[in-house]
Order: C-alpha cells, then sequence, then structure tokens
C-alpha cells in the first residue's frame, strides 16, 4: 500500500525504516531500491529525488541521530550523556548497520556534522585537532557497537570523561568559537 501525502523527512524515514528491516533478514548489497521502496510504501521515484545510493539512507540516519542530541544549554557532561543516550535509543538499527559492516558511515557523518574537511589544502591546526576529537568519538563508538551496546549511556560518560583533561576543549566548544 502507497503512502500518500507524506512530507520530504517522513519518506526518508520511512526508507530508513524498511532498509533497517531489510537488513536484518538480508544482505545490504543484495536487497534493492526497489524492495526498500515498496517495504517503505513510497513510489521508488522519491528515493531517486532524496539519495543516489543506498549508502546515502544510512549516512541520512546517522546525520537525524546526530541531530537529535542535546548541545544547548547544557554542561559538557550532560551533553555526553545525552549522545550515548540518543545512540542507545537507536540501538536496533545502529547494530544492524555495525553487523553489516557499514559503521564507517558514522564517520561521514561525524566529518560532516563537525565540518571536517580533508580535500582543504589550507589546513589549519584546528582542523587537525577537530579531526583527531572526531576520529576518537568514531573509534570509540566502534567499540562500543561491537560490544553490542550493551554499556549503559552513564557508563559510557563515565568512561569517556574519566579520561578527558580537565578543563580541554571539546568539539562542541570548537564548533562554537
Amino acid at each position: 500500500m502507497r503512502r500518500k501525502n507524506l512530507n520530504s523527512e517522513l519518506i526518508k524515514e520511512y526508507m530508513v525504516e524498511a532498509l533497517l528491516l531489510l537488513m536484518e533478514k538480508k544482505s545490504f548489497e543484495k536487497i534493492t531500491i526497489g524492495e526498500i521502496t515498496n517495504k517503505a510504501g513510497v513510489n521508488r521515484s522519491s528515493y531517486y529525488r532524496h539519495f543516489n545510493m543506498k549508502e546515502d539512507l544510512l549516512r541520512w540516519y546517522f546525520y537525524k541521530i546526530i541531530g537529535e542530541i542535546e548541545k544547548e544549554n547544557v554542561s559538557f557532561h550532560d551533553y555526553t550523556y545525552s549522545i550515548f543516550k540518543t545512540f542507545l535509543a537507536h540501538k536496533r538499527g545502529i547494530l544492524v548497520i555495525h553487523q553489516a559492516q557499514l559503521s564507517y558511515l558514522l564517520l561521514d557523518a561525524l566529518n560532516a556534522c563537525f565540518h571536517v574537511n580533508t580535500t582543504d589544502t589550507k589546513s589549519t591546526l584546528e582542523q587537525f585537532q577537530t579531526a583527531w576529537h572526531v576520529g576518537g568519538i568514531y573509534n570509540g563508538m566502534l567499540l562500543w557497537f561491537e560490544h553490542g551496546m550493551k554499556e549503559s549511556a552513564q557508563l559510557m560518560t563515565d568512561i569517556t570523561l574519566s579520561f578527558r583533561p580537565a578543563g580541554s576543549l571539546s568539539l562542541r566548544d570548537m564548533k562554537k568559537a
């Protein structure tokens, strides 16, 4: 059954959910655009209006998750906790993506979110700092995914903050500057 009168965000959400459901039963490579759009209940043209390749659906999913993280007017502790709490809310989808060895798409989303531009030849100290931090976040997340995201948001926050030097800048602070 086709859905009607949908906005662009809902269409994307339905397609991502359809892809994640299909990935639970079938390898990513073997899933077709037709299967995704049929399961999502949208027209095939909707897919091509928003995405160029299946990986773009998963990148969008990671951008959406990152966009849900509470960033404004919170302490660094609460911000870090919000990251892990938000990712835990999407545990099923994230682990499906990780098991399909597509977690590298999270790095694309983090780089875009924090404006890491690897093609800029005029690299500055700030660009290297940002890239370094993003790499640490990404690798920490991969390890957590590998553990099946069994650690709670609070434990992951405590672990993360345990090796952060007091008074150091965060990506959140660098982004504000």
